[in-house]
């Protein structure tokens, strides 16, 4: 013990006498840890921490499924009870969906996410309530449901954490409701729900038929499913036996569950499944960039053993074993590896807001990502590896050193082995910063193409927000409203055009339906949107045939759709589909005559490909809640909120707005995910290649250094500067070069692994790694121009005389 606190006073003695190294050598190192802490704090939270139920690995989500695509989708009530009641591997089973409610207590409404439940959601997860009980069997009987469980961040926001609020009711759409219980802010199962309200048949109704008993349908597939396996059970007996259940469903069941599936996973893999790949990526990319920065520290290490090599020559000379020596040298380098480490974690801490502020919402709702003890764990190991890493190396060939070789040597030293490891190292650095540049490169290329898909309406200029009536409210009252909220937000000064769609694009959610055409068995789907007639022209989809829905539709005895492109030319290739009728469309009663085609819109996000689409007429078709689209006049359309909401609260003052924002918002939180991924592998691109060039320029200097007098020679036999430039340059290209054409290899093998984050260019995309490939290589150039044009401006005569 009392030996290591000797070697750790000697070598912060030493990292003192050597200022500039230090600081040089922390910072390298302290980038490096900072940018592998700050990613591993969301891993570790995302990845790695279970979720905050008991038990939480053996909670799943169920879904049915396509067995031939394996997609999966939401389940029917029929289908989900026949699994509760089927089921000898669960000890719960629940269901739920969303269930936007108006919350119209306080000053000003707001709607409200609500979550409508079946009995066993709260046991399933396990968490008890903060506040009062949660939802009992008898609350989901029809007359008993007027009952509502808050979560805690609804109750702290909106009620002032108010610890008497239990058992006094607020109003949901209009009618009371009795609290009966308050979560913890960290319960969040769907990642949706701001309240919790009960069936009242036990399983959630449609959206669309709330007041009709659910359990007998089938066909309409509308509610999320979850279970917590029975102790002992295995993921893999659950899969086989609710496997067995569908393939007993499909054959008593065939016209709704043919080809039905049922598909079981995880629900943390349910939660994180689209994010991991990236964080994944995110975390390679950081640990290329720490192991350029030991490369870089390595580095300085072996120029800085050639200083000490009499001291080590003269501790060997005195009894030091070799041994020893390298025990000395790794305790410094371990020193400086903390130092750079407690930097970094600092570094860190300051870089984790800022990294979450850029993330996409899926891992900012993680409330808890942050600097914990496990983190900070992570970190201190890292820095020690870092340390050993690369301290090894210097270590090993300065313990190799004698006094008679110094004595011998002279101050030339000897550096055949030291130079031959600081090449090595160089290539290393450059061949992986060239891995993160062709990575960065494609992620790049890929956003740019993604920017360029037409998503087929005009996003410029668009103010969205949606609105929603009580479930309690007739159609024709639904109607009615929205008619009149359009007709005040056309009349708006600045305002060019406004519509309203039961389902806006970008706005996540899909609605289909099944149907058929007259004189064929075949059955299609398409996409449902109920819209008022001057929807088209607010968004700016363009009209292909025919017209568009017009008011008279609404007193027309005939059933009326405008169809997009797509289901067009699926459903009648090659002809004209304007007067013709789809039959059999769930939710409409007779045939419905096609009178017009639009373009095609990408719904869901701009790399999901069109869907067939039906629009339907508000006043033909209803619908409990709809998107308003406003095109203002003005570049900014968000000035048009208040006289917005005002035309809102001018047809009904109990109605809120929600969600309003941009068009132009949308699109971007559409595509942030991958900006998330592009912009931080670029940043950590960069910084890769900027060590690297910090490493070839040092092995330059260094070499430059050490050849002074060879180069003095040169030049006093008639060398020009341009041959010196030559020689120098020519040397450190041939590193870069080996650098480039190692990292391609490894970059065409490792950028397949990166293919589903990519879209519209290949893994292997030539131009994107002839253009990474070229912009190292003149980083490189100047890397290396800049000390042979120091050593093309020595002096001979100062040259000769050097030694």
């Amino acid at each position: 013990m009392e030996t290591l606190l000797q070697d750790v006073r000697y070598g912060l003695r030493m990292l003192r006498k050597s200022p500039g190294f230090t600081l040089i050598a922390v910072a390298a190192l302290a980038l490096g840890i900072a940018s592998t802490t700050a990613i591993f704090s969301v891993v570790d939270t995302v990845l790695l921490h279970p979720l905050p139920y008991p038990d939480a690995n053996r909670i799943l989500s169920v879904r049915e499924s396509d067995p031939a695509t394996g997609d999966r989708f939401s389940s029917s009530p029929a289908n989900y009870l026949d699994w509760e009641a089927q089921n000898h591997v669960f000890s719960y089973m629940a269901a739920s969906r969303g269930a936007p409610v108006n919350l119209t207590d306080g000053e000003r409404p707001e709607r409200v996410r609500g979550v409508m439940t079946s009995t066993d959601f709260f046991p399933l997860f396990g968490v008890p309530p903060i506040l009062g009980r949660t939802l009992l069997p008898e609350d989901n009987r029809p007359g008993s449901d007027h009952v509502v469980v808050l979560s805690g961040g609804l109750w702290r926001r909106r009620f002032g954490s108010d610890r008497n609020l239990v058992g006094r009711n607020i109003t949901l759409n209009g009618e009371p409701y009795t609290v009966v219980g308050v979560m913890p802010v960290t319960f969040n199962p769907d990642d949706y729900g701001e309240l919790w309200l009960p069936s009242p048949w036990g399983v959630p109704t449609h959206p669309l038929l709330p007041n009709q008993d659910p359990r007998s349908l089938r066909d309409r597939h509308y509610i999320d499913t979850w279970a917590r396996l029975k102790p002992g059970v295995t993921l893999q007996q659950a899969r086989d036996e609710m496997t067995a259940i569908a393939a007993r469903l499909e054959k008593q069941y065939p016209d709704s569950n043919k080809d039905t599936g049922v598909s079981l996973i995880g629900m943390q893999d349910w939660q994180v499944g689209d994010i991991r790949p990236t964080l994944l990526l995110l975390l390679v990319a950081v640990a290329f960039v720490l192991l350029i920065g030991c490369a870089n520290v390595a580095n300085l290490l072996l120029a800085r053993a050639t200083g000490r090599a009499k001291e080590v020559s003269i501790r060997a000379a005195l009894g030091a074993s070799r041994l020893r020596v390298i025990r000395q040298l790794l305790t410094e380098s371990i020193l400086l590896a903390l130092m750079g480490g407690v930097a970094g974690v600092l570094l860190a801490v300051w870089c984790v807001p800022v990294l979450l502020a850029m993330s996409p919402p899926d891992i900012r709702e993680f409330t808890a990502i942050g600097m914990n003890r496990d983190v900070l764990g992570f970190s201190i190991v890292v820095s020690v590896l870092s340390g050993i890493l690369f301290g090894l190396a210097p270590a090993l060939h300065a313990s190799r050193g004698n006094l008679n070789d110094y004595l011998k040597e002279g101050e030339r030293g000897s550096t055949g082995g030291h130079g031959k490891t600081r090449s090595v190292l160089v290539v290393a650095e450059v061949g992986l910063s060239l891995i993160l540049l062709a990575g960065s490169g494609l992620l790049i290329k890929s956003f740019v193409r993604l920017m360029e898909v037409n998503p087929g309406f005009d996003t410029s200029r668009l103010l969205v927000f949606n609105v929603g009536l009580p479930t309690s409210s007739t159609p024709a009252q639904q109607d009615d409203f929205y008619r009149q909220v359009v007709e005040r937000l056309q009349a708006l000064p600045g305002v060019q055009s406004a519509g309203a769609v039961s389902r806006v694009p970008l706005s996540g959610g899909n609605s289909d339906r099944g149907f058929e055409v007259p004189g064929s068995s075949k059955k299609y789907n398409a996409d449902i949107r109920v819209s008022t007639p001057l929807y088209f022209q607010a968004m700016g989809i363009p009209l292909l045939k025919g017209r568009s829905l017009s008011e008279q539709d609404v007193h027309s005895s005939v059933q009326v759709a405008v169809v997009n492109e797509e289901l067009a030319n699926e459903v009648f290739p090659g002809q004209d589909p304007i007067g013709k009728y789809i039959v059999k469309f769930e939710t409409v009663d007779g045939p419905i005559q096609i009178v017009g085609v639009v373009g095609n819109v990408r719904h869901e996000d701009l790399e999901t490909a069109p869907r067939p689409e039906i629009y339907l007429s508000f006043g033909q078709a209803h619908w409990p809640s709809a998107f308003m689209v406003v095109r203002s006049k003005t570049s900014d359309p968000l000035a048009l909120a208040t006289a917005a909401q005002n035309a809102v609260a001018g047809v009904n003052k109990d109605i809120p707005l929600a969600n309003l924002r941009s068009m132009q918002d949308m699109l971007a939180r559409s595509v942030l995910r991958r900006k998330f991924a592009m912009l931080l592998l670029s940043i950590f691109a960069g910084l890769a290649m900027l060590l690297a060039a910090i490493g070839l320029y040092g092995v330059m200097s260094y070499t430059v250094s050490q050849r002074t007098h060879e180069i003095g020679i040169r030049m006093a036999l008639g060398a020009q500067k341009e041959d010196v430039l030559k020689l120098v340059v020519g040397q450190g290209m041939k590193l870069a070069a080996l650098g480039v054409i190692l990292g391609l290899v490894a970059s065409i093998a490792l950028t397949r692994l990166m293919s589903t984050l990519l879209f519209g260019v290949g893994a292997h995309d030539p131009i994107t790694f002839g253009i990474v490939a070229a912009l190292l290589a003149a980083v490189a150039l100047l890397a290396n121009y800049i000390p042979a044009r120091r050593a093309a401006k020595v002096d001979p005569m100062v040259a000769l005389r050097y030694e």
